[in-house]
């Protein structure tokens, strides 16, 4: 198991070792790269990223708080299938803020970042013809944007962890993120924002952020060895 950062990552809370192999990790599970079932040894971890047993065994209690895996022996985890409860919870949190963020932003808007956001969606439509998985980084740069536009780019790491969590329904689940469809949701906040239309940018942002929970009964069905609860 090669660990390696995404590029798309932000930097997150914490700077000590244990919150660096724990973001890898959460990073690696929830793109699916390392996926549900594996198990992940604290000797291999420590041996491939050079720490210490005792720097991992910090990561891995970081990331059984987070509920991505389970401990299954004093020197292993297990990853574990996606919450439904702890998705849906996510998603409530998620949207809550997401749409306070437009509301703020529409009500300030100017041209320079309506031509900003305008150009982010000309390059999601080029990069989306690749296929979900790039499309995703963009699309965390798309509500980076908006955040720090609000005067809230320092809770990013807080949304980033939200989002990270369910965008890996879409890593998990085959065709589970239509392309066409995620640009256009971006589309419809950015005309509501530069209409200056506060309400309608932020049920626009809601409707954006809850896209995974309209189909997870369907997801479900199709894979449910991919979530629990």
């Amino acid at each position: 198991m090669v660990l390696q950062v995404d590029p798309s990552a932000g930097t997150g809370f914490g700077t000590s070792p244990e919150h660096r192999i724990f973001r890898i990790l959460r990073d690696g599970i929830c793109r699916n790269r390392i996926p549900t079932g594996t198990r992940i040894l604290l000797s291999g971890v420590a041996d491939e990223r050079g720490n210490s047993p005792e720097t991992v065994a910090g990561a891995f209690v970081l990331l059984t708080e987070d509920g991505l895996v389970e401990g299954m022996a004093r020197d292993q985890v297990t990853v574990l299938p996606i919450s439904e409860r702890r998705l849906r919870d996510t998603v409530f949190l998620r949207e809550q803020t997401e749409a306070e963020i437009v509301r703020r932003v529409a009500r300030t808007a100017d041209t320079d970042l309506l031509t900003e956001l305008r150009e982010q969606i000309l390059r999601q439509k080029l990069v989306g013809l690749r296929g979900p998985r790039d499309l995703l980084r963009l699309d965390n740069r798309f509500h980076r944007t908006l955040a720090e536009r609000a005067g809230l780019g320092s809770i990013w790491p807080h949304l980033e962890a939200w989002k990270l969590y369910t965008d890996r329904v879409r890593f998990a689940v085959e065709r589970s993120l239509d392309t066409a469809e995620m640009i256009s949701q971006h589309s419809a906040i950015v005309d509501r924002i530069a209409l200056q239309d506060a309400e309608g940018a932020a049920a626009a942002m809601r409707y954006h952020a809850s896209g995974v929970l309209r189909k997870l009964s369907e997801y479900r069905a199709s894979q449910p060895d991919q979530f629990r609860d």
